[in-house]
């Protein structure tokens, strides 16, 4: 037993530190009764900060007791204690309320494992609380923050039946009323031992309908953030009043139960927001819902699909009807055999091709046109470098390489990943903690495609090669993250000197690569096709530099139109983007090698066209770059470039 120091001060019942545990254990080695009861009796009063501590050893079957040691003093003869009916009851009801603490955890299980709606978590709860203290009523009020006001959200009286549909009930008080109110206040425990001569009782609260109020126990319940309400005990089941070890149960119940009717309310929250977005995804997935027409009109469609330039690397797809994109891609698909190598339904990859085209925002260059682009060069890449026949890629790398192509930029805002984290978008809330905001919004977004209703283009993969090929869409689509290019450019240097097919990393990196360059082959086409996709990916940069600069934010020079010098820009992205990709891939696949050439003479006639952007404002940048009379001036300003040159060679010689 323990005589504190403090009446009134109550310790929050932790768990003991099991090494000091141990260490008394360990100690515990002496031969005499009385030296191993001080040994007990020094650890307690420490723990306990108790003032004297002193040990009961209860002999037989409860006849006698004794006292060997007071403190860290052991006694110089046994002191016995004849152990009446009275001290046996109170050494059981002790015993059995300890007992009730140390599987305190356990009980509360009941509480904490069903996260059930909040009347029927604190029913549970307060039916727990009742079992605990022995009370004849309890309820357990709420407080509502808006209003201000105690809210009761459930009564059991002790003979409840289950199923009674009076139990759960909704009262409002003012947030101080009654001994009720009393406990948020000072946030302690209020033990009354004769409910209604304490000062602040209120019948209205601190009561039931037709009960007699005796004894009431009032805990204030916590979580983190502080008191979120109040458990009320009435009447003590078998004793006039509640007892300090019933304060304490109280205490620490709150304290959990708190923490349970918290993770109850988030929980609820988490579920409404996870109903409200499956009913949004499927509003969406209503309205890109493709319909068997336009599947059968596909797969029925009679037109000429096939362009001679189709399987080219330079192909400049905008001379194709955009009507017929979905049949070209389809023939994609086809012409590579794996409709038939992956037994792909031919409805599915039409109702597939449908849902990924709707899935693409009219923005000016992350469109549907440029996913069309991606495929078709990843296409040809296939086909003219060989990269299934020479090893380089297995049939199932092929076709997620296609597949990534094509959904690559699903849903894209036409803004950038520092845009939407800047800017604490819903999508930067999502993903900004992993980086790639959007390109892991675009895996998002091809994940729900491919599991939508009639699309599975996958579904007949066994499940090995389906999770592989999930992994595949993920590292492809992420390759398109030019940030993540610029930190692997080293790595990926170091593997093109000497890359082994068959080697994992080599091959990792190779379709990262691979991808980069599908997303980048617009700068592979003719220089008219080239001013095109600049003047598109201006646009975009410009619209985000205006939403930036309405926000208060300073948008980079290249999201500014009064800032931006569009040769400058583009002779810069080739110069520190895309040359150095296709320099790496030459290496690898020495076919690409023409790749370099043509970025030298984009190079070359950014370079000329400087001088014609320096003769207006820099704010009419977009406005020459769509001019006619663009390329007559960088012609003339390529062979003056050129007859200069001429001249100082023959000067020279």
């Amino acid at each position: 037993m323990a005589n504190h120091k403090k009446i009134n001060k109550r310790k929050g019942i932790t768990n003991s530190d099991p090494g000091k545990i141990l260490d008394l254990v360990m100690n515990l080695r002496d031969n005499s009764c009385s030296q191993l009861q001080v040994k007990i009796n020094i650890y307690l009063r420490e723990e306990c900060d108790a003032e004297t501590i002193f040990l009961i050893i209860v002999h037989g079957v409860g006849s006698e007791a004794s006292i060997e040691a007071i403190g860290s003093i052991p006694l110089s003869r046994k002191h016995k204690i004849c152990m009446t009916q009275k001290l046996s009851d109170i050494l059981k009801s002790t015993v059995e309320q300890t007992e009730l603490l140390s599987n305190f955890e356990a009980d509360l299980q009941a509480i904490v494992s069903p996260v059930a709606s909040l009347d029927t978590l604190l029913q549970i709860a307060m039916e727990q609380a009742k079992q605990l203290t022995k009370a004849e009523y309890c309820s357990v009020f709420l407080i509502d923050v808006d209003s201000m006001e105690l809210v009761k959200k459930c009564h059991r009286p002790a003979n409840a039946q289950d199923g009674d549909e009076n139990e759960v009930q909704e009262r409002r008080y003012p947030l101080n009323t009654g001994i009720t109110g009393q406990a948020i206040k000072t946030g302690t425990v209020i033990n009354c031992k004769n409910a209604k001569q304490h000062s602040e009782y209120n019948s209205d609260i601190d009561c039931l309908p037709e009960v007699d109020c005796k004894s009431i126990l009032c805990f204030p319940i916590r979580e983190q953030t502080g008191i979120i309400g109040v458990g009320q005990l009435i009447n003590k089941i078998g004793d006039p009043y509640f007892d300090a070890m019933d304060e304490e149960m109280a205490l620490a119940f709150s304290i959990y139960c708190g923490v349970c009717i918290m993770h109850s309310v988030v929980y609820q929250k988490i579920k409404e927001a996870h109903i409200r977005n499956a009913l949004a995804n499927e509003l969406v997935m209503y309205h890109m819902k493709v319909g068997d027409s336009e599947v059968a009109r596909v797969l029925e469609c009679t037109g000429f699909h096939n362009h001679p330039h189709i399987t080219s690397l330079h192909f400049n797809v905008r001379a194709l009807p955009l009507r017929e994109l979905p049949c070209y891609v389809f023939k994609m698909f086809s012409d590579l055999g794996f409709v038939k190598k992956f037994n792909i339904k031919k409805q599915n990859l039409v109702r597939f091709i449908l849902h990924v085209k709707k899935g693409y925002r009219d923005v000016p260059y992350h469109s549907w046109l440029h996913a069309f682009n991606v495929a078709q060069w990843a296409f040809a890449a296939i086909t003219n470098y060989k990269l299934i026949a020479q090893g380089y890629y297995t049939d199932l790398q092929a076709l997620m390489y296609l597949i990534a192509a094509l959904v690559h930029d699903m849903d894209h805002r036409g803004t950038t990943n520092s845009f939407q984290i800047q800017g604490q978008t819903t999508l930067a809330a999502l993903y900004s903690s992993e980086g790639s905001v959007m390109e892991r919004h675009h895996l998002a977004q091809a994940a729900c495609v491919l599991g939508a209703e009639g699309c599975g283009v996958l579904d007949a993969l066994p499940r090995r090669q389906y999770d592989r090929a999930l992994v595949l869409l993920r590292d492809y689509i992420l390759a398109t993250d030019l940030a993540n290019y610029f930190k692997n450019l080293n790595e990926y240097k170091a593997i093109s000197y000497d890359f082994q097919k068959g080697n994992r990393a080599h091959t990792s990196a190779l379709q990262c690569l691979m991808m980069n360059a599908a997303d980048l082959s617009d700068q592979l086409k003719d220089w008219g096709s080239v001013k095109k996709t600049a003047a598109a990916v201006l646009t975009e940069f410009f619209k985000q530099g205006d939403v930036e600069k309405s926000r208060g934010d300073l948008p980079v020079s290249i999201m500014d139109r009064e800032k931006c010098f569009i040769p400058d820009l583009e002779i810069q992205f080739l110069n520190t983007t895309c040359m150095p990709l296709f320099e790496i891939i030459s290496r690898i696949l020495p076919k690409a090698q023409p790749c370099l050439k043509i970025i030298e003479n984009h190079t070359e006639r950014w370079d000329a066209a400087k001088s014609v952007f320096a003769e207006v404002p820099i704010t009419a940048g977009l406005s020459v770059l769509l001019s006619p009379e663009l390329d007559n001036l960088i012609e003339q300003n390529i062979r003056e470039k050129e007859r200069l040159k001429l001249e100082g060679e023959a000067e020279g010689e």
